[in-house]
């Protein structure tokens, strides 16, 4: 049963294990043997199975090339209807925009009868938006003390005309000045606006912004536009220095910005931070904004 030659077997066999191997390689020839019809018919079923799928496809076939050709006849058709869909579509939108038109229309309509049916108020009811006459008063002496320390000529009495809304300055009107004693005053009355509140804890955004101040000391030529009389005044005066001067003694008030471009005083370093735009971007900083060369 092991397959050695009857000389190399050691071990002695009886009739019954003889007879227990036979009966069990008996039952498993039966077992086979009925695996194998089991099989049998499996493959037979499955025969069975493949024919019919077989002719089924060719049914499925056949129903598959009837709907092409329907789906081919109705392409146009839904083509067409789409088309009409968004037209529909838009016609609709259309109309609703102009039904919430007329209806924004007739809400206006309504809140403007509504206001015409108000009674006015009467000139006692509306609120006053005068300044004070003794706070007027306190910063145009504040006005006056900032141009002092810019030794502004002048007696610099200064006041505020309540109808131009605007300052006067040893009786004469801001505005009929020339260009740059307008903007020296108008960096007087920011600078003053700043102590002003400080002195008085009352609210303010805590820095000034003076853009060209200074723009009596331009050069005439350049600008093609001669001084007049007081600009000339002013520019032969030592204002620039004393400018500079005072805005760096207030300098805890706020932060103070000065845009300028004019010869500064030597001793400027000393006085603030000093950004030069030279506006070469090969030379130190081209300007306010990071130079940025043109894409080819």
């Amino acid at each position: 049963m092991c397959g050695a030659s009857p000389e190399d077997q050691h071990n002695s066999h009886g009739i019954a294990d003889i007879k227990k191997a036979k009966d069990a390689a008996n039952i498993e020839i039966e077992k086979i043997t009925k695996q194998q019809g089991d099989l049998d018919l499996t493959i037979a079923q499955m025969e069975t199975e493949g024919l019919q799928i077989e002719k089924n496809l060719g049914e499925l076939e056949k129903v598959l090339a009837t709907l092409e050709a329907e789906l081919d006849d109705l392409a146009p058709v839904a083509q067409a209807s789409r088309q009409r869909l968004d037209e529909v579509l838009s016609v609709r939108d259309h109309v609703r925009r102009g039904l919430e038109l007329l209806e924004q229309r007739h809400s206006l309509i309504k809140r403007k009868d509504e206001l015409a049916a108000l009674k006015p108020t009467s000139k006692a009811d509306r609120p006053q938006f005068g300044i004070p006459g003794q706070v007027i008063h306190d910063f145009a002496q504040t006005v006056s003390e900032v141009l002092k320390e810019w030794h502004f000529p002048g007696t610099l009495h200064v006041s505020f005309d309540d109808g131009a809304y605007d300052l006067k300055v040893d009786g004469k009107n801001r505005r009929d000045n020339g260009k740059g004693v307008r903007a020296v005053t108008h960096s007087a009355f920011k600078v003053a606006l700043l102590m002003f509140c400080r002195e008085r804890n009352l609210p303010h955004p805590g820095f000034v912004v003076l853009d060209t101040p200074l723009l009596t000391y331009r050069d005439p030529i350049k600008s093609q536009s001669p001084l007049e009389a007081d600009e000339a005044a002013l520019k032969s005066t030592s204002l620039k220095e004393h400018f500079f001067a005072h805005l760096s003694s207030i300098s805890g008030l706020g932060q103070i910005v000065v845009v300028e471009n004019v010869d500064l005083p030597k001793n400027i370093a000393s006085l603030g931070n000093v950004e030069i735009f030279t506006g070469d971007p090969n030379n130190g900083r081209f300007g306010l904004f990071p130079y940025k060369r043109a894409a080819r």
